[in-house]
């Protein structure tokens, strides 16, 4: 399995989430459009995507990380290849914005609840052959000022994921 292959099974599994857990199936999902997106000017990605959607999210590869396990005199270095995944999401909101999109309203749960769906929903989720994916921290997103009013004031968060892709045997010299 590729790593592309392992992003892509993020985003359908993320995809997936439903919005409301107690509705009947098919249930509405949690965003209404879920991209795979480089990791080069974020905020005009998610601009494009929220022309159309109210609640959008965008799976950004970050890095490729190698970590070494053991040294202990054996002819090769055993360790893991992963990769860190940022999950940025966003959800519209035209009147305090800075309240109701990050806390909730009646109208929307916020993307305190949207970051808890997420870990709920992917946490040990077998989407790599190598284990079930890790969360890490999860913060807002901090845009410029021409940023946020590209966005028309939205806000953002990200949480980051650990994805196993496999494991790495090096030659001792």
């Amino acid at each position: 399995m590729t790593a592309l292959e392992i992003l892509s099974a993020i985003r359908t599994a993320v995809a997936a989430i439903p919005l409301d857990d107690a509705a009947p199936a098919p249930a509405e999902p949690l965003f209404e459009a879920v991209e795979l997106a480089a990791n080069q000017d974020l905020p005009r990605q998610l601009q494009e995507l929220l022309v159309m959607k109210k609640r959008a999210c965008l799976i950004v590869p970050v890095a490729v990380r190698r970590q070494a396990s053991d040294r202990t005199g054996a002819l090769s270095v055993l360790g893991r290849k992963y990769a860190e995944v940022a999950l940025l999401y966003s959800d519209q909101a035209y009147f305090k914005p800075s309240q109701s999109v990050t806390f909730g309203d009646a109208r929307r749960l916020g993307l305190f609840a949207f970051d808890e769906k997420i870990e709920a929903a992917l946490t040990g989720r077998e989407l790599s052959p190598f284990g079930g994916l890790v969360f890490a921290d999860s913060q807002p997103v901090l845009f410029t000022e021409a940023e946020s009013a590209r966005l028309g004031g939205r806000h953002a968060w990200f949480i980051t994921a650990y994805v196993p892709l496999g494991l790495i045997a090096e030659p001792v010299v």
